[in-house]
């Protein structure tokens, strides 16, 4: 696996301690089957770390406590000022060798190196999502998912926060509470859409019965940035449900906002449906469907909700959008549709007066027939 990641905020390790840049960074990190390398760089100072076989860490990742014959473990850092590099190799029986040097020059690994190693492989660790399986694991035994959610909160980036969450929510069923506080730092402490929708999708396999973890998904839904990665949690929470008044006036206006014609559609067909129609009377619904310049999508929509029968004043609505829709062909078929449940003259001349700019003669009189029927 290679993942990368592109941050505005660094944390980089420094003397055992943390410095923050406010500059751009790149962190570089592959894994295979017999190694795994972490790259963090910026500005000159790079932090390294290679690990070749299986380790294992003392219970706090503060040390190596052993490691496969032959494999070794490098970590080196380097800022303006100095730079540390230390070797930990196992031998043929499994027995460590450490080798420690600063600026070049080989030293014994005092207390001040140390407490460098323990901060830099923990911190590594941590923000690489190394080992976070058996991590998460350790840290549920200990704290539960408040232990595991407090670990998130000291994580940078949104890859690896999100590869703890679903971990934290894989084969382990939380309570309510826990649910609604992972959805918290997802819509709070995540901005990646990917992983958003990620994490907000292992939610919504189980915990979207609760009421409260319900609404708080649906008000995460809104802070993805993807109009795909919304709409899939839209879909998600849409799925066998209908949505209450409260819920519609989130995800109507989530849905509008979306740039995609394709995108916006099938999200605003998914609420219709999950809503009985309800959806049409939220402002933001017909705003949602005018913005929508593709002539087919535009035109599925309104069939969508001429499909549910709508009163009139919703049906003059209807007409009202139909008349921008370019093609004729798409804007004929939406018109007649309305047609056939128009009930009064006033509707009846509006359709009318949509259709007077269809350039098709035959598209344009099959509306006007319909209309005058």
């Amino acid at each position: 696996m290679r993942h990368k990641t592109r941050l505005l905020l660094v944390v980089l390790m420094a003397g055992g301690g943390l410095l923050a840049l406010a500059e751009q960074t790149s962190r570089t990190i592959e894994t295979n089957e017999s190694e795994w390398t972490m790259n963090h760089s910026d500005k000159g100072q790079e932090f390294n770390l290679r690990i070749k076989g299986k380790p294992e860490f003392t219970e706090d990742y503060s040390d190596l406590k052993s490691l496969s014959p032959g494999g070794s473990v490098t970590i080196e850092e380097k800022t303006a000022s100095i730079t540390r590099r230390l070797e930990i190799t196992a031998d043929a029986e499994g027995r460590l060798q450490r080798k420690y040097s600063v600026n070049g020059a080989t030293r014994e690994l005092d207390p001040e190196g140390k407490q460098w190693f323990a901060g830099a492989i923990l911190d590594a660790v941590r923000q690489s999502g190394y080992d976070a399986q058996r991590r998460v694991t350790k840290l549920f035994e200990r704290g539960g998912a408040a232990a595991v959610i407090e670990e998130v909160a000291l994580i940078k980036g949104d890859w690896a926060k999100g590869v703890y969450l679903k971990e934290l929510l894989k084969g382990r069923q939380l309570d309510a509470a826990s649910a609604r506080r992972v959805v918290g730092v997802v819509a709070r402490d995540i901005s990646s859409a990917y992983e958003k929708g990620q994490v907000l999708g292992e939610v919504a396999g189980k915990y979207l019965d609760d009421k409260e973890t319900l609404q708080a998904f649906t008000a995460a839904v809104v802070t993805i940035n993807s109009d795909y990665e919304r709409g899939q949690a839209l879909a998600m929470l849409m799925k066998d449900r209908t949505l209450t008044a409260e819920q519609l006036k989130i995800v109507v206006p989530a849905a509008a906002k979306m740039s995609s014609d394709y995108e916006k559609a099938q999200a605003l067909v998914g609420i219709l449906k999950a809503s009985s129609a309800e959806a049409v009377a939220e402002p933001a619904f017909f705003d949602g469907v005018d913005g929508i310049n593709s002539a087919y999508e535009r035109a599925k929509v309104l069939s969508a909700v001429l499909a549910a029968k709508p009163n009139n004043d919703v049906l003059k609505r209807v007409i009202t959008s139909a008349a921008g829709i370019s093609s004729d062909y798409e804007k004929a078929q939406v018109l007649i549709s309305a047609a056939k449940i128009a009930k009064d003259d006033e509707v009846r001349k509006m359709l009318v007066e949509a259709a007077k700019p269809i350039r098709s003669e035959h598209e344009r009189g099959t509306v006007l027939a319909a209309a005058i029927k």
